[in-house]
């Protein structure tokens, strides 16, 4: 999608300006009344040219799935709760982890494959972006939509048990984990 850019100084002056916004009237994703994922985007505020922002409330051991921002940095702001942010450092390899809690902040390089968990009810995380429209690439997407031959050609593993683990897999997830009814069985979880 394309958001046209506008000039600053002519939304400055007009007499429509409007310089406020009720985040709850643009969500993003909902899992429930206690996960779900607030946006600001130039679509709800034209005169943000470059800033976007995702107000994300999590309870605990919730997640946003992993993923990455090929367009955008990331400034993660904890506003309530405490969480576990991780990503994966493209030129160490390292996985790097910080457990959060208010007012500290996490900074996520653009490209970088990153997640965060909620270590306590009532996580309340800021993500704001040096995009007007950030995009994001998910996990979920990457690993049901890649076929299972291309990991066997690749890794050497079984097409056929691949596909029957990520099975489960048949939507974006974006937060997790999945409702007890949505799992087959118990496959075990991790626990911060």
């Amino acid at each position: 999608m394309s958001i046209p850019m506008y000039n600053t100084t002519d939304l400055l002056r007009s007499s429509a300006l409007n310089l406020a916004f009720d985040l709850r009237t643009a969500p993003f994703f909902r899992k429930n009344s206690q996960n779900f994922i607030l946006q600001q985007t130039v679509e709800q505020m034209p005169v943000m040219q470059n800033l976007s922002v995702f107000d994300v409330y999590m309870s605990r051991g919730h997640s946003v799935e992993a993923h990455w921002h090929p367009n955008a940095n990331e400034l993660l702001y904890t506003v309530s709760g405490e969480a576990i942010v991780s990503m994966l450092n493209p030129f160490t390899q390292q996985v790097l982890s910080y457990r959060v809690t208010p007012p500290q902040t996490v900074y996520i390089p653009q490209a970088w494959w990153h997640w965060a968990f909620a270590a306590t009810d009532q996580t309340h995380l800021l993500a704001i972006f040096d995009n007007n429209a950030t995009q994001a690439i998910y996990g979920s997407d990457v690993l049901r939509k890649t076929p299972p031959v291309v990991f066997q050609a690749i890794y050497g593993v079984n097409a056929s048990q691949l596909a029957e683990v990520l099975s489960p897999i048949n939507q974006r997830v974006i937060m997790g984990p999945p409702s007890p009814s949505d799992i087959p069985q118990n496959r075990g979880g991790v626990n911060y």
